[in-house]
């Protein structure tokens, strides 16, 4: 049998896997020893809810999710005391997830990640291609998503 380890595929879907997966790396060096129970995204999960909270239709559309998988994350969450979820009131079919004290410390754990991981990547790339390299990801990213360059509240 042959083995496949450490066979990269260099095509654009393959470069972008091994980038994410770098990516994960780096970002657990910070947010592992706080919050060994989350995985990267755990938390980029709890960075998409708002402070007032959110519908879990609306979080399964902007995370590109269904509302079954999306479900099963925040009942994750909710188990590890990360967000608190309700029905409504007025549409009982309706969950309103809300991030705890707990899930907005791991959102600012994770922003911190996020910004040492830039940093490095900055100082490894050089100012003027990292900012290239963000200007490209955020047009090819924002265009199809429907999103704005704006940051979120």
């Amino acid at each position: 049998m042959t083995s496949v380890n450490g066979v990269p595929v260099l095509h654009l879907a393959g470069l972008l896997g091994l980038l994410m997966k770098r990516l994960r790396a780096d970002m657990a060096e910070t947010t592992e020893a706080a919050f060994p129970d989350l995985r990267v995204s755990h938390l980029r999960l709890l960075e998409l809810i708002p402070v007032e909270g959110a519908r879990i239709t609306d979080l399964a559309e902007v995370a590109g999710m269904t509302k079954q998988g999306l479900g099963q994350h925040v009942d994750y969450l909710e188990r590890h005391g990360y967000v608190v979820s309700e029905r409504l009131a007025e549409d009982k079919r309706v969950r309103l997830v809300v991030r705890t004290a707990r899930g907005d410390e791991a959102v600012q754990v994770s922003t911190t990640a996020i910004a040492r991981v830039e940093g490095r990547w900055r100082d490894e790339l050089g100012t003027e291609r990292f900012e290239e390299f963000v200007a490209i990801a955020k047009t090819l990213g924002l265009s199809d998503a429907g999103l704005t360059d704006q940051p979120a509240r």
